[in-house]
């Protein structure tokens, strides 16, 4: 279950289009479920996300319903297979601004512009290095935890809106995620030579200079600028940023920076130490509070995998050894991580 972290009223997180579930409940249907009750959380009928994809979700309920839904078709690369399935039919005009661009990598760039339209709190962004790019995606509200399949689904629908153009061979030169790669973990076919790595900053994918430079076959400025406009509409429904989902993933990233205290978490904001600090408790929030109960549910989210080792949890949560996390865990759960993890809680 996708756990929220000092959970705010329910109508205050951040939203996804329900475009983004295109294939999801036909997927289910093959693995022999019914979609129904794993969209009820998210009060919503497929018939209404088929009539309305321009409608909004609540992201974290979708997140949570991706992961079930995987847990439920018995398929760990559910994500991925949707996400390369479906590619730029997830991206609706997003989709369309990066088609009728000059180039790949003005496409690219102008879809990370947009992305907001379709998701809100969420970073998408081309960064330019060593001749070639980086395609970062990420959510940036620090209370959804769970979202390996979130990450696969968003980085296999930018792949699979790059192989419009390059074609269905093609596949970049890196894959970067957020959540572990774990030793033995099955990928779909086409990224069998991809190197992944896992346990990054953000989830990201590495194009070449090569790919970037591809003129568009369909490039058409008139068609781009319309697309531009009505987007340009959708950004306007964007609600404001919510304060403590930012903070908390602030405070995800200096962990895995390694540097968990306050200071740089408060330049990340652009504030200081005692500025965050009166920022916080003027929304009835304390931060320490704030550290350990993301570093508590992030532990037991990671010690569902058996593959990561214990000391890797504990550095990727900012502690400095072991014994620092397992004195930690024990006060959170009368446990020691491995007699947690042994004993099936985490499963």
């Amino acid at each position: 279950m996708t756990r929220a972290v000092a959970a705010a009223p329910a109508d205050a997180g951040p939203r996804v289009r329900a475009a983004a579930t295109a294939g999801l409940c036909a997927a289910i249907r093959r693995a022999g479920a019914e979609p129904g009750p794993l969209l009820d959380p998210l009060s919503v009928s497929e018939s209404a996300i088929d009539a309305e994809p321009l409608s909004w979700l609540d992201l974290a309920g979708y997140c949570q319903l991706l992961e079930q839904a995987a847990n439920r078709c018995g398929n760990a690369t559910l994500g991925w297979d949707l996400g390369l399935a479906q590619g730029g039919g997830l991206l609706g005009e997003v989709a369309e601004v990066v088609d009728t661009a000059p180039t790949l990598a003005a496409g690219l760039a102008m879809a990370a512009h947009c992305f907001a339209a379709l998701q809100e709190q969420t970073l998408v962004a081309l960064e330019h290095r060593n001749g070639g790019a980086v395609l970062s995606y990420q959510i940036r509200d620090g209370r959804i935890l769970r979202r390996r399949q979130d990450a696969e689904l968003s980085l296999g629908a930018l792949i699979g809106l790059v192989r419009r153009t390059l074609g269905p061979h093609w596949r970049p030169e890196e894959i970067h995620l957020e959540h572990d790669a774990q030793g033995g973990r099955v990928w779909p076919a086409s990224l069998h030579a991809t190197p992944v790595y896992g346990a990054q900053r953000v989830n990201a994918i590495v194009l070449s200079g090569q790919a970037l430079a591809t003129v568009m076959p369909g490039a058409d400025p008139c068609r781009q600028a319309m697309a531009l406009r009505r987007i340009a509409g959708r950004l306007r429904e964007q609600r404001q940023e919510d304060f403590i989902g930012l903070v908390l993933q602030q405070i995800r990233d200096a962990l895995v920076d390694g540097k968990p205290g306050i200071a740089p978490v408060a330049r990340r904001l652009g504030l200081s130490g005692p500025a965050l600090y009166r920022k916080l408790s003027a929304c009835g929030v304390d931060y320490s509070d704030l550290q350990r109960d993301l570093r508590r549910e992030l532990a037991l989210g990671r010690l569902a995998e058996p593959s990561v080792p214990l000391t890797d949890i504990a550095l990727r949560l900012g502690y400095s050894e072991l014994s620092a996390f397992s004195r930690a865990f024990r006060c959170w759960t009368g446990l020691s991580p491995q007699a947690y993890r042994h004993r099936g809680f985490a499963s």
